[in-house]
């Protein structure tokens, strides 16, 4: 007992003493001062109850505020009661009860309270601090408030000097335009620097994103996934999943790696695309997006296959242009030259155009293939299906010739500057020579190797994707 205005010494029927403490009381024990209106001390318990401007000072840094104090001096633990608060530099613990382990260096709530850090405001149904390294753990209903953000979580641990989250079961940080929800992770709210585990979402209207591991800088919007993810853009129907990507999100940049897989939803149908490198990002200039693929490019789409080495795709025109030895199936046709261009219109493919050493195979029967090469082609479309092609410059083709009762009769070989092909329910109905056209008909029972095939005729249909598996 360092002061007290007035001290009365009681005796109880049990024979233990109490000392009642009236005005401007002060007491120590060790470096732990307190300081209160009045106090009975219980001798023998070696406890303290206390009433009326109660304050508890330690380590100079440390004040513990309330209206009622219960002290407990063997185990050095107090129970702050009414208007009670926790004191530790710039961070405030407050609760209608505190407890505060002084041996321990613990200060808690049990039953709902707030800790307030300059303009941050974290609320739980409970919450321990630990004033030596400056943790709060918190668990249940916790809500952090802050002019940057907003974040709803169940288990968190906050280290108030780095002023760093770290989160133990679902949790949901919400900004201006966008929100992330996670089970496990942390968020460095000084550097604005996030680091996400298994089950992360986020979404930023109208993209989301899920991903098993996630790096992220908001302050640079910068972001990288590792592991599995799986990015939606409901605006644009497309997606993409894959391993790792990293994320830039002023221009909706993305970059994905080791053989990411992209998703455009066209009508009832969807295109997969998959290559070891897919790029994507917004046109400056249009605001629509762009698609690259780079190296062993593969795509599958029901009515539609093809492989490559690179692509390019815009949405702002529904082109897309594969390079490098492309090759395209459709139906029965393969096609191919060294530079694909596939305009789509309305979620349909509207035209193909083949540009250099171009090469259509369309399989008839067994081995026979009506062919039609030259140093362009270009096949038009209706309902996916392919009605018309046309062949310039250098044009050759080979069609095989049936009677009435469908035998096939011989082999039709003709060049000629332009050549154009007639298809009906996928057969060749009709071929029209135009500039000069050169033919020799050769009946079959002539046909060989030699001439059965146009030259550089390759048929591979082992490397068509048969399904998205098989991307």
């Amino acid at each position: 007992i360092l002061h007290a205005d007035k001290l009365e010494f009681n005796t109880l029927e049990d024979g233990s003493q109490i000392r009642k403490l009236v005005g401007d009381v002060q007491l120590k024990q060790d470096s732990t001062m307190m300081f209160c209106d009045s106090a009975y001390i219980y001798k023998e318990d070696n406890t303290v109850k206390a009433w009326g401007n109660i304050h508890i000072q330690e380590k100079d840094s440390i004040h513990a505020y309330s209206n009622i104090l219960n002290y407990n001096g063997k185990t050095k633990t107090a129970e702050l009661i009414g208007n009670a608060r926790l004191k530790d530099g710039n961070k405030i613990l407050y609760s209608d009860v505190l407890y505060y382990n002084i041996k321990q260096d613990v200060g808690s709530y049990l039953d709902s309270g707030r800790v307030e850090m300059d303009s941050t405001l974290l609320t739980s149904l409970r919450a321990y601090y630990y004033t030596n390294n400056k943790i709060v753990h918190f668990n249940e209903y916790v809500v952090i408030t802050d002019p940057n953000y907003h974040l709803e979580s169940d288990t968190l641990h906050y280290l108030t000097e780095s002023k760093v989250a770290l989160f133990f079961g679902p949790t949901t940080i919400y900004n201006d335009s966008s929100s992330i929800h996670c089970v496990l992770g942390s968020y460095d709210t000084n550097n604005e620097i996030a680091s996400f585990g298994k089950g992360t979402v986020i979404n930023n209207d109208p993209q989301t994103l899920y991903a098993d591991s996630l790096y992220y800088e908001r302050y640079r919007g910068y972001g990288k996934a590792f592991y599995y993810f799986d990015w939606v853009d409901t605006e644009m129907e497309a997606g993409m999943e894959g391993n790792s990507a990293e994320y830039f999100e002023n221009n909706q940049e993305i970059i994905a790696y080791n053989r990411p897989m992209l998703k455009v939803v066209q009508e009832a149908d969807t295109l997969f695309l998959k290559g070891d490198i897919i790029h994507t990002k917004e046109n400056e200039l249009s605001g629509k997006k762009e698609f690259w693929s780079f190296n062993n490019v593969r795509i599958y789409k029901e009515d539609l296959q093809g492989i490559g080495d690179s692509l390019f795709y815009s949405f702002s025109d529904s082109l897309m242009r594969i390079y490098y030895d492309p090759i395209l199936w459709n139906d029965d046709n393969q096609m191919m030259g060294d530079t694909i261009y596939l305009q789509m219109a309305n979620d349909q493919i509207e035209k193909i155009q083949f540009v250099e050493n171009a090469f259509v195979s369309m399989q008839s029967k067994g081995e026979l293939f009506n062919q039609i090469k030259g140093k362009s082609i270009t096949g038009y479309f209706e309902d996916n299906e392919m009605k018309t092609m046309l062949s310039k410059k250098n044009a050759e083709s080979l069609y095989f010739g049936q009677n009435d009762e469908d035998e096939y009769i011989g082999g039709n070989y003709a060049i000629s500057d332009i050549i154009k092909v007639s298809i009906v329910d996928k057969d060749v109905d009709k071929i029209s020579f135009i500039k000069e056209p050169e033919a020799i008909f050769t009946p079959m029972r002539q046909m060989n190797d030699t001439n059965r095939y146009l030259k550089d005729f390759s048929w591979v249909k082992d490397l068509r994707p048969k399904g998205k598996g098989d991307l």
